[in-house]
């Protein structure tokens, strides 16, 4: 250890700060991978977006090779901890999303990591729980002074509405991520709409719905990578989706286009502003995200920020993975291709150890 700083969450960037010499690669990485299967979801749609994680996960190993790092797959499920006694690797490259199919308990594996003492990328235990309760996440965002829409938790199909909040409203499931059931029908114009929307909801995945005003304007994607130093990576959002009245990243888009269709409806633009960049900071700290994390970002016509989503541990994967993976697609417009960003990612992880 280079350090004797006692190793804890919140100390590692202490660690980090002392061992700036640190750039140590791990001998032996595991990499965990979301067990997916359909009886843990809802429905088709919520499926999709976990369903080939293994075959993704594997796309790692060329890169792996060429770093001269062996490599053990864990699924993350029942047997993941003797897996990993057993395996006894010097990294774990957290993949995971969810754990039987709640996003939420995706907060077991960095809890596993750190009772088993092996170090691993991505957020903490604390900062993965807050990323999953939306409702949370906007409300210490909003007593933080980070701009966020006007927003209400609704867990009945009766539940009033607040009077301040202002159509278009949009409704999100309130645990779900990977734009589960964002879609166009997602923004209703009045109260017969919001009703007919929250009820399907409420009745098809069991869990609070969160309310909040539909921001037209500008859709932006800031990625924060956290090495030496904290920087922020943003990009615009050009979507022209024809037939629509709103624009915005739905889950159709993601999860449902081709490659040909996506890359003609959206365009991605790299941004700067050092406002919105001071908000992301800001909003990382507040948020207790670890190595990397994502925001998506509304723009209103008079030119004002909203965050509207943040999203420790976003979707991590080479370029070449099955979907649109954001991060592998956006720092490489500023000069940081993936293969860099990887190695840096496990640099950073075993020197925020001590190694």
């Amino acid at each position: 250890m280079v350090t004797n700083i006692v190793n804890s969450p919140s100390t590692r960037g202490l660690i980090a700060k002392a061992n700036r010499a640190g750039g140590k690669l791990p001998g032996k990485i595991a990499i965990l991978y979301t067990d997916a299967k359909r009886e843990y979801c809802s429905t088709d749609e919520e499926f999709q977006t976990i369903d080939g994680s293994y075959e993704e996960a594997l796309l790692f190993d060329p890169y792996f090779v060429k770093l001269g790092i062996k490599t053990v797959y864990i699924k993350a499920d029942a047997h993941m901890t003797e897996r990993l006694k057993k395996e006894k690797p010097n990294m774990a490259l957290n993949l995971v999303t969810t754990v039987k199919g709640y996003d939420y308990l995706g907060a077991t594996v960095p809890a596993a990591l750190e009772l088993l003492e092996i170090p691993y990328t991505g957020t903490n235990i604390l900062g993965f729980s807050l990323g999953c309760n939306k409702y949370l996440m906007h409300a210490l965002l909003s007593q933080h002074g980070i701009p966020v829409p006007r927003f209400q938790l609704m867990s009945t199909k009766t539940t009033p509405l607040d009077p301040t909040l202002r159509f278009p409203l949009i409704l999100k499931l309130n645990e779900e991520h990977s734009n589960i059931e964002i879609k166009q029908e997602s923004v209703v114009e009045n109260e017969e709409e919001l009703r007919k929307r929250l009820r399907y909801l409420l009745r098809t995945y069991q869990q609070d719905v969160l309310v909040s005003e539909f921001i037209d304007g500008r859709e932006f994607a800031s990625f924060l990578f956290q090495s030496y130093n904290q920087k922020v990576y943003t990009v615009e959002r050009v979507i022209n989706m024809p037939g629509v009245k709103h624009q915005f990243m739905d889950y159709n888009l993601v999860w449902n286009v081709s490659v040909q269709e996506y890359d003609k409806i959206l365009k991605k633009v790299k941004y700067h502003d050092p406002i919105l960049d001071a908000f992301i900071k800001k909003a990382f700290k507040v948020m207790r995200m670890d190595d990397y994390g994502k925001f998506d970002i509304r723009m209103d016509v008079r030119g004002n920020y909203y965050i509207i989503d943040a999203n420790a541990n976003c979707h991590f994967a080479p370029p070449e993975s099955f979907c649109d993976c954001e991060i592998s697609h956006v720092l490489p417009m500023y000069g940081v291709p993936f293969k860099m960003l990887l190695k840096r990612l496990l640099q950073n992880t075993m020197r925020e150890w001590g190694y």
